[in-house]
């Protein structure tokens, strides 16, 4: 008998080829195939290395691999005609179709409702294995890359780096549906620094997430366009974005007693609103309000602050400087304040409603008058004998009507 290694060598193996092999006890001789074994629990012993050159074992799938529930699937090119694991079955009678694993190179399906795929890592081992590894990686529990490199124009490919959906069923109205929830778990206290606009990242410091702009890359890149984008697709949010009462420290569990950082910007950095006209073939590229702060010194702040029944203009330090009061019923007449052009005067108006009033009051407090800045004129100078007033001013002083004697300026010597 020729010995094994003179046997001719495969390029490649289908998984059917058969092999003699003994039970667990030796006392049975059977017949497997070899992608039997390939299905068979497998252990192997760490080797202590992470590079196949220094001796790390490694395993290989150069086409792919279903996992769990996903072997179910037939793997086939056909994608609608036969499914045969849960998630393809259930997306195949939606609109979209069964493309998930049908699509994918790896796939992870659970059979128990457990977890699908779990990824891990930690920083301890990382400066331990320095020698090893050759540098000193970050510790990332999973990565992933969507590299859109198709110059043809057009192009219906795109590029996603991580795409998840959450499906919400019928009949389901217990439990919320999350398409996704990132924890930031602190068990090391409060850090000592802060974090701002202008050192976000702080020593210490845990956080939820971080969308960052250009990956490190030091040459050949360009600003990306936003940060966050919501759209319809073709569904709309009802809520675009929510701070849970509690969620922020200091703010005191939603009474309005407390305050908490929700939204922390820079100066420079606007809130803006576009308009839907189109300006050059792109609608929404002209801002039709914003709000914006370039205050650089904090003493010489201020704040917008809504109450019950007022809104308040403070310092910095939340002194009052200017209010607005709401009535205690429906307004009906309201106060507008509009600038002038040219020689017109900027006005103070108000805009009388249905069984209003059409009085505009300036109520100084007690003790306090009235004072404005005019031109004066004809200083000592009396009128001529019988000159009769061009009409009367209307004025209320602490609830008496009084009437002013109005003369042109003629009558009153230029």
């Amino acid at each position: 008998m020729s010995g094994f290694w003179r046997y001719p060598r495969l390029a490649a193996v289908t998984g059917n080829e058969l092999l003699v092999a003994s039970d667990a006890q030796g006392t049975q001789t059977v017949t497997i195939t070899l992608g039997q074994i390939a299905g068979a629990p497998a252990t192997s012993e760490a080797s202590g290395q992470f590079y196949a050159d220094r001796g790390a074992g490694i395993s290989r799938r150069a086409d792919r691999l279903l996992i769990g529930a996903a072997a179910d699937n037939e793997a086939s090119s056909t994608r609608d005609t036969t499914q045969t694991d849960w998630l393809s079955a259930l997306m195949a009678s939606t609109s979209i179709g069964a493309w998930p694993v049908w699509g994918a190179t790896a796939a992870s399906l659970t059979r128990f409702g457990s977890i699908g795929f779990l990824a891990a890592s930690h920083t301890s081992q990382v400066a331990a294995n320095k020698a090893m590894l050759g540098y000193l990686p970050s510790s990332i529990g999973i990565a992933s890359w969507g590299v859109a490199d198709d110059t043809t124009n057009p192009t219906n490919a795109t590029a996603y780096a991580y795409y998840g959906e959450a499906w919400r069923m019928a009949g389901v109205n217990y439990q919320p549906t999350f398409g996704m929830e990132l924890e930031a778990v602190n068990f090391g206290g409060v850090p000592t620094g802060e974090s701002t606009p202008f050192h976000p990242n702080n020593g210490g410091g845990t956080y939820g997430i971080q969308l960052g702009s250009g990956g490190g890359q030091t040459s050949g890149t360009s600003d990306a366009e936003a940060g966050i984008v919501l759209v319809s697709n073709p569904n709309r949010y009802r809520t675009g974005v929510i701070f849970a009462a509690g969620s922020l420290t200091g703010d005191d569990s939603g009474s309005g007693d407390g305050a908490g950082m929700a939204v922390n910007l820079a100066p420079g950095h606007i809130i803006g609103w576009c308009t839907p006209e189109t300006v050059q073939n792109v609608q929404g590229a002209e801002g039709g309000f914003t709000i914006q702060s370039q205050v650089k010194t904090a003493t010489k702040g201020s704040r917008i602050i809504a109450q019950d029944g007022s809104v308040s203009i403070t310092t910095s330090e939340g002194n009052a400087v200017a209010s607005v009061i709401m009535p205690d019923g429906t307004p009906t007449n309201t106060l507008q304040v509009q600038a002038g052009v040219g020689q017109q005067a900027a006005g103070l108006y108000v805009a009388e409603g249905s069984g209003g009033s059409g009085n505009l009051g300036l109520y100084p407090a007690d003790g306090g008058e009235l004072q404005i800045t005019s031109p004066v004129t004809g200083s000592g100078s009396s009128l001529a004998n019988n000159e009769v007033p061009q009409g009367w001013l209307h004025i209320n002083i602490n609830g008496t009507d009084y009437r002013i004697p109005l003369f042109s300026a003629a009558q009153a010597g230029g």
